[in-house]
């Protein structure tokens, strides 16, 4: 274990808090979660760039750093789920993808290729970031800003946005898979 991976193995736990602390729905609890998110959102930017820097890229790593995107991403998703909003579809959406790009990789493995990441994947995980944040922060500030948008509706789209690009992204891997196993043969 090494710092990147720690890092990671932190932002698999992140996801728990970030649920605690949405199921207390105070403004207060709501404005940690964020600060929380901000926090295991860096981690994901730290832990790749530092094992690349330093050396310390291990196999361990390459498995847990996108592992720990996902649950800690889902984490978060599976909260708003708890507390009403997102629909339950949105977050079917988002975690199939995530298994189905996880078996794509195992079974490009299995055929004696690597599945690099893709672009796809790095902006959906992005555009899922911006979502869950600004919306925890909607939430959180909605008492300033209920008179100029509906915090309901503006985070709604922001949601769908999100799960629109997760959707996009999950295709692109499952036709780069298809690609990859064409020219393989």
């Amino acid at each position: 274990m090494n710092l990147p991976n720690w890092l990671s193995v932190f932002r698999s736990g992140a996801g728990f808090i970030v649920i605690y602390l949405l199921l207390q729905g105070t403004q207060a609890y709501l404005l940690a979660a964020i600060v929380v998110m901000m926090i295991a959102e860096i981690s994901d930017m730290a832990d790749g760039h530092i094992a690349r820097r330093y050396g310390q890229v291990t196999k361990l790593g390459m498995i847990i750093d996108p592992m720990s995107d996902s649950l800690y991403r889902a984490m978060v998703f599976i909260g708003f789920l708890g507390i009403g909003w997102i629909p339950v579809w949105f977050v079917a959406i988002i975690i199939t993808r995530d298994i189905v790009v996880s078996y794509l990789r195992i079974f490009a493995q299995q055929q004696g290729f690597t599945m690099a990441a893709r672009s796809s994947g790095k902006i959906k995980a992005i555009v899922q970031a911006c979502a869950q944040v600004w919306t925890v922060g909607l939430y959180a500030l909605s008492g300033f800003f209920s008179q100029y948008m509906d915090t309901v509706q503006v985070s709604f789209w922001l949601l769908a946005i999100a799960t629109a690009v997760t959707a996009w992204s999950g295709i692109d891997y499952a036709l780069g898979y298809i690609k990859s196993m064409r020219e393989a043969s």
